[in-house]
């Protein structure tokens, strides 16, 4: 097999849509994606098309890496090689070009999120040295049979104005994905807070079913408490990802009745 890599700006959001796609077939989660969600992505994750490498076996599209670049730092936004092409080694030569790239870039520094229970996908990128750095939480919340609503109202915000408040209410670093860049420039999310935004504040999408938690500060955990049970009484489930496992905000989940959906390994290297 002939093994080539050409870059992911050569393909069209299309045809990069449908190979990523393709290299999420039978995953955990579903990897389905359409060329709008991958602009979407491209804008909001500073994801590099130019540096992310598309693996070609044979000359076609076999694998693909997204890779998205801050400054001196890089992330791996996706990573995967189609149905058809897995055992044969791929995913090792794939993650070295990823490495490779990501150092050519300038960065000095790559990063990634891994399914806990994902030991192949870990074991390919500690072969490539990276290392196991923390551990994410998925959150998740339900009310139980003895679940009793908090009279703790809300206050609605623009997301812009709360994210004033972003340094001083992360104790711990934040996932890539939920980091001041991106958040400042994905839309469609609600900015709700307790009635000094200085202590507590969330953005969320969704309704009252369910809402989807993509940020989340607080001064401390007596404050993230707060919040949370106001968010309980809006929708009747909640979920937070990429939660920092050691943030002493974490404990706030905790105790308003959230369990782990799933854990990741954030991993890393310096380049």
């Amino acid at each position: 097999m002939d093994i080539t890599y050409t870059s992911a700006a050569a393909l069209s959001l299309e045809a990069l849509a449908d190979l990523f796609t393709r290299s999420f077939e039978g995953y955990y989660y579903p990897g389905v994606t359409t060329a709008e969600a991958l602009a979407v992505r491209v804008r909001v994750e500073q994801i590099d098309l130019w540096s992310s490498p598309v693996l070609l076996a044979d000359g076609e599209p076999a694998g693909i890496t997204l890779i998205a670049r801050r400054g001196d730092r890089t992330w791996c936004g996706g990573f995967g090689v189609v149905a058809a092409q897995r055992g044969l080694g791929l995913a090792h030569a794939l993650t070295a070009e990823m490495v490779s790239r990501a150092r050519s870039s300038g960065a000095r520094r790559l990063t990634l999120e891994v399914l806990t229970r994902n030991e192949r996908a870990i074991r390919a990128y500690q072969r490539a040295g990276l290392a196991i750095t923390r551990r994410l939480l998925i959150m998740s919340w339900r009310p139980g049979d003895d679940w009793q609503p908090a009279d703790l109202p809300l206050v609605e915000m623009p997301p812009e104005a709360l994210l004033s408040q972003f340094a001083a209410l992360h104790p711990a670093p934040v996932a890539w994905q939920r980091d001041l860049p991106a958040l400042l420039v994905a839309g469609g999310r609600r900015g709700l807070s307790l009635p000094d935004p200085a202590l507590a504040y969330a953005l969320v999408s969704g309704d009252a079913e369910s809402l989807r938690i993509a940020d989340l500060g607080a001064r401390d955990a007596e404050g993230a408490y707060a919040l949370l049970r106001g968010l309980q009484a809006r929708s009747r489930s909640l979920i937070s990802v990429n939660e920092p496992a050691e943030s002493p905000l974490t404990a706030a989940f905790h105790r308003a009745g959230f369990v782990v959906a799933d854990e990741q390994h954030e991993m890393e290297i310096m380049l």
